[in-house]
């Protein structure tokens, strides 16, 4: 805390100045898939959720998409089937009570 109060009274107090990460460093652009891409990885999805790394990076070459877009995408995936799976549980729970 004193640490704090110290960087506070210098002027040092934007969050990148604490944890070190240069805030000109800017994100990469959202990805935009086409939906002939979409449509193949939707396919590939229903037959395996989790791709190996393999398959990621033949995804990857096939599509012309860098291999961590693929990945994060199947991440994003199982991410959104597990939200949807919770929300009709909760909704099938209140509709049953």
């Amino acid at each position: 805390m004193k640490e704090a109060e110290e960087r506070y009274k210098s002027g040092q107090n934007h969050v990148p100045d604490f944890i070190g990460v240069e805030p000109s460093k800017k994100r990469k652009r959202r990805t935009s898939f086409t939906p002939q891409a979409l449509e193949l990885l939707n396919g590939h999805f229903e037959r395996n959720t989790h791709p190996s790394g393999t398959e990621i990076t033949g995804l990857a070459h096939q599509l012309g998409y860098e291999r961590e877009v693929i990945r994060i995408w199947f991440c994003n995936k199982r991410q959104a089937l597990k939200n949807t799976v919770r929300m009709m549980s909760k909704s099938f729970k209140m509709e049953n009570t």
